[in-house]
């Protein structure tokens, strides 16, 4: 079987075998409040075949609770401008990783267990899938700003195939390892990897409702959905100049607020 390549316009092989398994894999830093959940309604789902925990150096019991709810633990404590943050922890899960399928789940999102069925029914029906995203609502905190937020988080899936990492990014392992698409930036990365994607395959939304914390949201304000807009343009525009981008500075002023 092949997938076409869009970026260097040829085909490439590809052997697209059913999907039965699914790697989740979760980045965590000082997660303790919600690890140990999310491991375990992770798990519950019959597809996922593993959770691999990827932690970037935490100081809490995020490492032990993750083992205790039957997750495998990668620890991943490079810097952030040197192959470490979220993005570089996320890799290294995705090389760890031995499912058909890899979904990448934030600590503090609870996913479905009809969800995990979906991607394996899903990449199973329309061999030209390589991955998708899953959605998201918040659950803790819910307003017309946040409603707005999440129609705009759906729209800018499903209409640009550029879905951020608390939607559950999900896609057929084989090819993203094989073609080392994922990318080990510290911030940026969920932006970037789906628009590598979209150069190997067609992606999907499902619309689901995967429920994700809004702690960031409560603690900044609708401020932070500025924030995140301006750096998610600001990205764009640079990287029609640069593919390579060191998005380290992006990190340090995300990460100070």
């Amino acid at each position: 079987m092949y997938l076409f390549n869009r970026k260097f316009n040829r085909q490439i092989a590809i052997n697209l075998k059913r999907c039965h398994t699914i790697s989740v894999v979760i980045p965590t830093l000082n997660e303790e409040k919600n690890i140990y959940s999310c491991v375990l309604k992770t798990l519950f789902s019959p597809h996922v075949y593993e959770v691999v925990v990827v932690d970037g150096g935490s100081k809490d019991r995020t490492v032990e609770l993750a083992q205790k709810a039957g997750a495998k633990v990668l620890k991943h404590c490079k810097p952030y401008h040197l192959g470490g943050g979220r993005g570089g922890q996320i890799k290294a899960g995705i090389f760890k990783a031995s499912g058909d399928v890899v979904a990448i789940v934030h600590a503090d999102t609870c996913v479905p267990p009809k969800a995990f069925c979906r991607m394996i029914t899903t990449l199973n029906l329309r061999s030209s899938v390589i991955g998708g995203a899953v959605g998201c609502r918040f659950r803790d905190f819910v307003g017309f700003k946040l409603r707005v937020i999440e129609f705009l988080n759906d729209a800018r899936a499903l209409f640009f195939n550029i879905s951020f990492g608390d939607q559950v990014q999900f896609f057929r392992r084989e090819p993203v390892v094989c073609y080392d698409i994922f990318p080990n930036m510290p911030l940026m990365e969920d932006v970037e990897f789906s628009i590598r994607l979209n150069s190997f395959g067609r992606q999907v939304f499902l619309f689901g409702k995967a429920a994700v914390s809004a702690r960031r949201w409560q603690r900044l304000g609708f401020k932070n959905s500025i924030t995140v807009i301006l750096f998610f343009l600001n990205y764009l525009s640079l990287r029609l100049f640069n593919s390579k981008l060191d998005t380290s500075l992006f990190y340090k002023k995300y990460y100070s607020s």
